[in-house]
């Protein structure tokens, strides 16, 4: 993140004002937008983070293509970035903004790397365990890694659970190494 602070004030901003309006949804909705487009146009990008364009102009041409396309209030924070001439945190704010609303919607997210691809059944069970666990919704990050022959790694928050073939056979050989003959 460019500047994780600045974008993190932003985004607990918006995300009060979302909450205090019951818009957190749409607001979410419309900085993906902004974010998206910014990132899509080379011409727009540039133009917002030149410093030879004035602050007046830059304000016209946010106006110009998202006055109504979003939110007045994703508007007026634009508005406050371009003044404060930190155009190059707006997908940083969008992040942090997803992140703390998820936070908000008690959702958490569960990295999964399996050495074959898991079914459906398999994803659900998985993610109703770790969901029993933490008392939240669990969405997965599910990637496939060969190497590990089988089972899979899961990280959760700040745990790991290894339940890997690797990571059996070294458990196995240590309780080995610890039996005295």
């Amino acid at each position: 993140m460019m500047n994780a602070a600045v974008a993190k004030r932003y985004g607990q901003a918006l995300l009060q004002i979302g909450q205090e309006k019951n818009s957190i949804d749409r607001y979410q909705e419309d900085l993906k937008l902004v974010v998206d487009t910014i990132e899509n146009s080379a011409e727009l990008k540039d133009v917002l983070t030149s410093q030879t364009v004035s602050i007046d102009e830059k304000k016209n041409i946010v106006k110009q293509i998202f006055a109504d396309k979003v939110d007045a209030m994703v508007l007026n924070l634009l508005f406050v970035v371009v003044d404060k001439n930190r155009e190059e945190s707006i997908a940083d704010i969008y992040s942090v903004f997803c992140a703390l609303a998820d936070e908000v919607r008690n959702i958490a997210y569960a990295d999964v790397v399996s050495a074959y691809p898991l079914t459906e059944e398999q994803e659900t069970a998985l993610s109703a365990q770790l969901a029993k666990l933490s008392g939240k919704t669990v969405k997965l990050n599910v990637s496939v890694d060969a190497s590990l022959l089988a089972g899979m790694v899961v990280t959760f928050g700040d745990k790991v659970y290894d339940g890997t073939v690797g990571a059996r056979l070294a458990g196995m050989k240590n309780k080995l190494h610890e039996v005295q003959f």
